[in-house]
């Protein structure tokens, strides 16, 4: 079986092949053109058509005319697209990055019923990431009177393949609008904001399979009719390709920003609104945290402070950050660049540095940013382990991090965990693979799929102290802001 898995992440489109009984053929990752969008919000038509052309380069490529099945991925229902009657797009494509909603969602997280009640429903904070509150806003600032529609950056790329405007209920389960216990819509969110389920996309499940249009198959250059089948959000294809739907594993995520997942046999959610929880799949859920600020940090200190121009290695930057720690006087960052989600969910905050000193060098900046990402995760943690009840075996990581031997050794003594550096390239993209795999009776369940751990890295006790008392002045500046 050969499939073809099309996935529209936040800042670049992406393709693989992947062949049954031989994994990964190909790959093709394209970030997404000036004139698309910013990663704040983009030109929704031309983020699909770039999605698509990186299909279409892949099967080029290789000289492939035909595959058994087209695979969607994309981010979760982090992100807005309003549509008119016939479905074409009114606004720009809102990502999580957007926190203009912030105006709106700073009025209702003061109304505390209001913000535990909806998340005891949908596991969703009220929160400028969520399509809700994106909606809401937009309603709220007068742009939304001519939409008939609701859409996600998902969901708009499968309509886009099908012509169905459908969603998993795994996907939009990360939107506002789901009721995880009922897994439909949640009335009382749609009360809210003062809509009915006819404006909101069709409600599957990740296996749900609907034909190629002949607009799209022209596009990829394969036939029309080929099984597209939806599957889930990235998160979630990430969780299914390192074998964490089997095992007590928590998987974290580093790329443009983090989150950290455990799998649960039922929606897990805190007493006041600090985690988040979606629905998974194979009656499985997903509770986790995430926070804005980790890779576009990075980019942010090398690109806008150190001016990286290319003449500086990450090799270099490592070598210069375990320097820092050797000095342990490096500032203490808080990586809300763009805004903060968990713990706080407060989409207003900005990042800051404490403790600068005129002593400190580009190798204590940047230390500091690898730093504070891994402590606002750090503070996830010891929050989602005790409601979860026991904690996880290891963490498998996966994105960005693993470029970066030294982040990785850090991370481990910074949670008091073995940390695994998996062998997955592009889990997102394999994880949809596996779901097509498994639509066709190839995979039993995903929870036969096993961890291919590629390198461990084990804390290091001797800077356990080091790090609680860095990690201490961290949480007081933090009770401050």
């Amino acid at each position: 079986m050969l499939i073809l898995v099309l996935e529209a992440s936040t800042a670049s489109a992406k393709a693989m092949l992947y062949k049954s009984g031989e994994g990964i053929v190909d790959i093709v990752l394209k970030n997404y053109s000036i004139d698309a969008g910013d990663t704040i919000t983009y030109d929704a038509d031309k983020t699909m058509l770039e999605t698509f052309l990186a299909g279409k380069q892949l099967l080029e490529r290789n000289a492939i005319k035909h595959v058994d099945m087209v695979c969607t991925c994309s981010i979760w229902s982090h992100s807005l697209l309003l549509l008119d009657k016939d479905k074409n797009p009114i606004s720009r494509l809102s990502t999580w990055a957007d926190t203009k909603a912030s105006a709106t969602t700073g009025k209702y997280r003061k109304q505390t019923d209001l913000f535990t009640s909806l998340y005891k429903r949908t596991g969703c904070p009220i929160h400028s990431t969520y399509t809700l509150w994106k909606y809401m806003h937009e309603k709220e600032t007068g742009n939304a009177k001519n939409a008939s529609f609701i859409a996600s950056m998902p969901d708009y790329l499968f309509f886009k393949l099908t012509d169905e405007l459908t969603v998993s209920k795994s996907t939009t389960s990360a939107g506002g609008f789901l009721n995880l216990h009922t897994l439909d819509w949640d009335e009382e969110a749609l009360r809210l904001a003062g809509i009915n389920d006819n404006m909101l996309p069709k409600l599957v499940d990740s296996e749900y399979v609907a034909p190629l249009t002949k607009e799209a198959a022209d596009i990829l250059g394969i036939k029309e009719g080929t099984p597209v089948l939806i599957t889930g959000a990235d998160g979630c294809m990430n969780q299914v390709a390192a074998g964490a739907f089997s095992d007590n594993i928590m998987t974290l995520s580093v790329g443009t920003s983090a989150a950290m997942r455990i799998t649960t046999d039922r929606p897990i959610l805190a007493d006041y609104p600090s985690t988040w929880c979606y629905v998974g799949v194979e009656n499985k859920w997903i509770t986790g945290s995430a926070i804005a600020g980790a890779g576009n940090c990075v980019d942010w200190i090398g690109k806008k402070i150190l001016g990286f121009d290319g003449n500086i290695t990450l090799e270099e930057l490592d070598k210069g950050a375990q320097s820092a720690f050797q000095k342990g006087d490096a500032p203490i960052f808080f990586p809300f660049l763009a805004g903060e989600r968990c713990p706080g969910w407060d989409d207003t905050k900005s990042a800051t540095i404490y403790e600068l000193k005129i002593n400190n060098d580009i190798y204590d900046l940047y230390y500091s940013i690898l730093e504070g990402v891994l402590f606002n995760l750090k503070q996830c943690y010891e929050i989602t382990v005790p409601i979860v009840g026991k904690p996880p075996k290891f963490i498998s990581v996966s994105g960005g991090i693993k470029k970066s031997t030294f982040w990785l050794s850090m991370a481990a003594s910074i949670f008091s965990l073995p940390v695994y550096e998996d062998e997955l390239l592009h889990s997102s993209l394999l994880g949809a693979a596996y779901m097509g795999l498994k639509t066709v009776g190839e995979i039993a369940s995903v929870r036969d799929i096993k961890p291919q751990i590629k390198k461990s890295y084990s804390p290091d006790l001797s800077k356990k102290d080091f790090f609680n008392a860095r990690f201490d002045k961290y949480l007081k500046y933090y009770s401050q802001q």
